[in-house]
């Protein structure tokens, strides 16, 4: 039986990505470069919004970093009003009247506090870790043994749930299990300890089985 869930953020309890690629083809399209928005989307669900940036860096020759920053000034103009995915609130509630606990780790800085707190999740959690405290970024599992430890959690009832290969991936690096949401039935992350595609579909692992 599970006790601890570690939530990631964008694609999993939110579904920003609406803003996220506005952003970044926002972005090719201010530096004339061509992309394809399938291909694009695919990336950055399966990698990282940080590898389609470097992406953009090379093939322009342009610093990624000076990229970075026009990114991420896009998309704060642009994600104004993100909805959580069905069944969100109540999941993490349904974990919460189970006995557990409920935990954010993110790479997005606490505008995603604002977000949860808008929804009403953030009385759900116990603890939001976001880029502000300058954790190494996933896979690296820095962040999740941070909560492991500052928490007390037991690994083997803990769990990172993410939409993203590199969150089962950190979660498993941490010693913790890992939850796939494959909301977008892309099955890339086949050694995940947990397959899921909508959200409630986690509630019976933090069950207590006769």
């Amino acid at each position: 039986m599970l006790q601890a869930a570690i939530w990631d953020f964008d694609g999993t309890l939110y579904d920003t990505y609406a803003g996220i690629m506005q952003a970044l083809l926002q972005l090719a399209d201010e530096y004339q470069l061509k992309v394809d928005r399938q291909d694009l989307y695919r990336l950055i669900k399966e990698d990282s919004v940080k590898t389609a940036i470097q992406n953009f860096g090379q093939t322009l020759a342009i610093a990624p970093e000076k990229l970075s920053k026009r990114y991420h000034e896009i998309e704060f103009a642009t994600q104004r009003d993100p909805q959580p995915y069905a069944g969100a609130l109540a999941t993490c509630q349904a974990i919460i009247d189970q006995g557990g606990q409920n935990f954010l780790m993110t790479h997005r800085d606490r505008g995603s506090e604002r977000f949860l707190a808008a929804g009403g999740f953030l009385p759900l959690f116990t603890e939001c870790v976001t880029s502000e405290q300058h954790f190494k970024r996933k896979p690296d599992p820095e962040a999740i043994n941070y909560l492991v430890k500052q928490h007390q959690l037991d690994p083997a009832t803990t769990v990172m749930i993410g939409d993203r290969p590199l969150d089962v991936v950190a979660g498993q690096n941490a010693g913790v299990k890992g939850c796939f949401f494959d909301v977008d039935q892309f099955h890339s992350a086949p050694t995940a300890d947990i397959i899921i595609d909508q959200l409630p579909e986690i509630v019976p692992y933090f069950q207590a089985r006769n």
